[in-house]
């Protein structure tokens, strides 16, 4: 297994799954991952971990052959199969060249279907404003569960400013949400906070991050509509204006 055989280079060059995830830019909960084989590493991390302590990629994909480039002595015996490991680094590299600008250049665009208050709920779907590109690999899960909305509002700055744009991961589940910046409607209009949920009093408290603003207190026995929509996952933002 490919997990086994990453252990057994930590272990050759006695190192640390922390140590390795810095090398490779990723978390060490990854590493140990790859190694239990509960996530197999694509392609492009095992071209990286091959690059980065000069192993061998043909034996650390399939287990054949040697962990370590050959020592001098048997290099004349191996010439043959060091000219066909070459040409199939070079292959593989320029598959994941390939397909990296094949991911570059799917995007997803996101119509702005309304505006989200960042002071009193206002209504927010209607015409379309405006679109904004997302690349594909940044989405997870369905592109449907993402819905892309303007600000309207000076409540939840400096972080977010009025006119910026949110892409907000449809989830209702409230108690997950918790602590997050969500989209919630009230009434028909919907408005962007910081949730918190007052379970003593059983109220929902919506926070703004501007301290000029006030938290809206929500019982939602006194309205005929409290919807959770779901959390900010992406911001844009236009930074100059003609």
């Amino acid at each position: 297994m490919i997990g086994e055989r990453l252990k057994a280079i930590r272990s050759a060059l006695r190192l640390k799954q922390i140590e390795m995830a810095k090398v490779l830019d990723m978390n060490p909960s990854a590493i140990s991952q790859m190694e239990s084989g509960r996530t197999k590493p694509s392609l492009e991390t095992l071209i990286e971990i091959a690059q980065s302590y000069k192993v061998d990629l043909h034996w650390l994909i399939t287990g054949e052959g040697q962990m370590f480039s050959q020592p001098e002595a048997s290099k004349q015996q191996a010439k043959g199969w060091d000219k066909l490991q070459k040409m199939m680094n070079a292959s593989l590299e320029e598959i994941v060249q390939a397909r990296q600008g094949m991911l570059d250049s799917e995007s997803v665009d996101f119509s702005v279907s309304g505006e989200i208050a960042a002071g009193e709920p206002l209504e927010s779907f209607g015409d379309t404003v405006d679109v904004v590109t997302v690349r594909r690999r940044m989405i997870h899960g369905i592109v449907a569960d993402y819905i892309a909305l303007r600000v309207n509002g000076r409540s939840m700055e400096p972080d977010i400013r009025h006119n910026d744009v949110v892409l907000i991961k449809q989830d209702q589940d409230w108690r997950h949400l918790e602590g997050k910046i969500c989209a919630v409607r009230i009434d028909g209009a919907i408005t962007l906070k910081k949730l918190m949920l007052d379970d003593a009093k059983r109220m929902i408290v919506l926070v703004p991050l501007n301290e000029d603003f006030q938290p809206i207190i929500v019982n939602p026995d006194n309205h005929r509509d409290v919807a959770l929509i779901g959390s900010l996952f992406y911001l844009f933002r236009v930074l100059a204006k003609n």
